[in-house]
Parts: structure tokens; C-alpha cells; sequence
């Protein structure tokens, strides 16, 4: 079905691109559409900088689903923010948000006029969206994908029977290296030169999360570990107790304080971890607003958790990152940072579709051991506690 999806998505970039031929010229205007989860919208915020620098003078809006909004509030390559909740990209079921039909949204949305659409990732209505405004341009994942996967299946078949012949196979891209390959016709050879993630924390939120740590015990120069237990699919859920192992042996090592962040719907995990670390030293941060989590993550040493939207919320911080993956892969999917360690045990059905896993005990993500996740933690941590000293 994704690929049937990125068919007519390149399909209809093609369409879009020989009509706007014969489209009178206007001054530019881009629409970035990413409907995603967060830490694929982390993924693609290299992008903004790169249009920033091809189109100068181009307003650049960018369309998202309600949950990542505030994730780029305050980018400065960003211009507007629009908002769609798109029925398949919620993580739950549920009503949407303000009750319009999505054709009523796209018809609003193109009024704008756009003439560059850059599609990261939309459902079938954002198809509409450049014959809605009269696009001269539109720029699309699926035709990146596909182009990739032919090359691939190319390379594959060109090798099956010659032995020892060297391997020709199409290494799978990270998703940032996706994005920038979508906007490439714009930047041409100075694309790679913007390959780095960013969000921008807002000082009043510095300043609210500063507050509360206070009232927690924690002044500036407290060094803050912060873990994530939580994740969007269980097959991606390291055991909560594990997380509690890891937060047990760090405070009897260190001089920090941990903190467990995680949404409102995450309670429970903080429930089974509580009574295992009992001291004035672990915090329970939950429900905060996202603006206020990305404020104690850029303010913490160091950033243990699943393979989540905060873990790259942490990359982009700069924060060091020690994620644990299983059914997804990191090749596309890690961290994008020099400071992220990936710890990922490959089993014979990796990788899968996340959603149900046939293994009761989820063996991919739960190979990793306690031992492996403090060896990483505490060599990044020692590298940190110096550098915050000094500041």
C-alpha cells in the first residue's frame, strides 16, 4: 500500500510539473507538507533552511498535524504554520479536531496560492493541494523512494548469479538525506551542506521549566539525566523496569538527578517505575506541554528512551542521546547526531510493521541488556560532566 501511495505521488508531481510548465510566472511561494509523527517532523527541519537559502525572499509555510506544531514554533525559516489533522496519521482514533472536511481544508489552504509544493509526507487530499493553487512546482518523497527502490531491484538483479561480484545493493537513506534529496532540484549541489536538525526553545519556556525544577530541588548547575519509557507502538517499549534498573545504578554512580518525562497517556509506565527507585532524586515530568519537555531535554547531560519522537527531539537539542531500537530501522530512522549511540539487536523478522508483535516478550528491543545501556550512558556522561562544569 506505500508504495502504491508513492506511485501516485510521483504520478502526480510529473502531472503537476508538465502543466506548470504553461502556467504563468509568480513571485514564489512554498508549501511544506509533513504530516507527521515528531521525530519525522524532526527529521525534516533541515529542509527550512535549505529553501530559506535557495528562495531568499519566498514566504515558506509548512502544514503539520496539531500534535507537532509547537515543535517548530519559533523556526526562523518558517513563515506561517498551518494545522491539519489527518485521520492517518493520529496515533489514536478519535473525532477531528475542528470538524471540517478535509477537501474544505485543502480548498482553504490553496487559496494561499501557492506555487511550490514540497510534499515530505501528506495523505490522499494533499494530492490536491498544488491543482487547488495553480502550483507551477511540486516535489515529492515518493519520487526519491521509488527512483531508489528501482535502482535497488536493478542492482539486485544485476548481481543475482555473478559470484564475486562486489555488492552493488542501494544502502537505505536516512530520512533526513530523504528530505534533502526531495528539495535538491532547488539547491542543487549545496543541499548537503544543511544536513543538520534544529528546533528553536523559546526563553519563556526556558524560563517556566527552569522554575519548576526549582521547586524540585534542582537549581542551574544540577546535572539532569532524563528518560523517556514511553513509546508510540509497545514493540518499540524497552521493559519499563529495565528503565528503573538503569535510573537505580546511575544515581548510585553520579551525582544527577533523573527525570521521567512522557504524554499524559504514559502515567502508567511512570506507576511501575516509581516504587522500584525510591529516592528524592528521580522526578516525574508528565503531561507537560511539548514546548516545556523540549526545554528539559536541551537542559539535561544526557537522554536515555526508546525509539520516540523525544529521542530525536534530543538530537536536535544537542543533547547526547542514548536510544534503544527494535522493530525500526536506525539506518533511516536514528537520531541524526554525532552525539546519538543506537543500541539495536537485528532478529530474523526485522524489520516489521510495529504495530502487533507475534513474540510475547518483544525480543528485538528487549536483547538489549542493562549492562549495555549503562556502559553507553555513563561514557556519555562522563564526557558531559566536564563540559558542564565548565560552563
Amino acid at each position: 500500500m506505500e508504495y502504491l501511495f508513492l506511485l501516485a505521488s510521483a504520478f502526480t508531481s510529473r502531472l503537476v510539473n508538465l502543466l506548470g510548465a504553461f502556467r504563468r510566472r509568480r513571485p514564489p511561494k512554498v508549501l511544506v507538507v509533513k504530516l507527521d509523527h515528531l521525530g519525522d517532523v524532526v527529521t525534516a527541519t533541515p529542509v527550512f533552511r535549505s529553501l530559506r537559502r535557495a528562495l531568499p525572499g519566498a514566504p515558506i509555510h509548512v502544514m503539520l498535524g496539531p500534535w507537532a506544531k509547537e515543535l517548530l514554533t519559533g523556526n526562523p525559516c518558517i513563515d506561517k504554520i498551518l494545522t491539519y489533522d489527518a485521520r492517518a496519521f493520529r496515533r489514536a482514533v478519535s473525532p477531528r479536531a475542528d470538524g471540517r472536511h478535509p477537501f474544505r481544508v485543502m480548498r482553504e489552504i490553496a487559496g494561499a496560492r501557492y506555487t511550490h509544493i514540497i510534499d515530505l509526507r501528506g495523505d490522499g487530499w494533499t494530492l490536491l493541494l498544488p491543482f487547488l493553487s495553480g502550483a507551477i512546482l511540486r516535489l515529492d518523497r515518493g519520487t526519491v523512494r521509488l527512483s531508489r527502490w528501482i535502482r535497488s531491484r536493478a542492482s539486485a538483479l544485476g548481481a543475482r548469479g555473478r559470484t564475486g561480484s562486489p555488492n552493488t545493493a542501494v544502502m537505505p537513506l536516512h530520512e533526513v538525506e530523504t528530505n534533502l534529496l526531495v528539495v535538491r532540484p532547488l539547491m542543487g549541489s549545496s543541499a548537503a551542506e544543511e544536513a543538520r536538525v534544529e528546533i528553536f526553545t523559546a526563553e519563556s519556556d526556558r524560563a517556566a521549566i527552569g522554575a519548576k525544577l526549582r521547586g524540585l530541588g534542582i537549581e542551574e548547575s544540577g546535572l539532569i539525566v532524563t528518560i523517556h519509557a514511553g513509546a508510540s507502538w509497545r514493540p518499540r517499549a524497552w521493559h519499563p523496569e529495565r528503565f528503573a534498573e538503569v535510573a537505580r545504578r546511575l544515581l548510585e554512580r553520579h551525582p544527577i538527578n533523573i527525570l521521567l518525562v512522557g504524554g499524559e497517556e504514559e502515567r502508567d509506565i511512570a506507576e511501575r517505575i516509581r516504587p522500584l527507585v525510591p529516592t528524592a532524586r528521580v522526578h516525574f515530568l508528565f503531561g507537560s506541554r511539548l514546548a516545556e519537555t523540549e526545554a528539559v531535554i536541551e537542559r539535561s547531560a544526557l537522554f536515555i528512551g526508546n525509539d520516540s519522537g523525544l529521542a530525536h527531539i534530543a538530537a536536535a537539542c544537542g543533547t547526547p542521546v542514548v536510544a534503544l531500537y527494535g522493530p525500526q530501522d536506525p539506518k533511516r530512522f536514528r537520531p541524526w547526531s554525532t552525539q546519538a549511540i543506537v543500541l539495536h539487536k537485528p532478529v530474523h523478522c526485522f524489520p516489521c510493521r510495529q504495530s502487533v508483535c507475534v513474540h510475547p516478550e518483544l525480543p528485538c528491543v528487549n536483547l538489549i541488556s542493562v549492562d549495555e545501556v549503562m556502559e553507553r550512558a555513563e561514557a556519555l556522561l562522563d564526557q558531559a560532566m566536564p563540559r558542564r562544569a565548565a560552563t
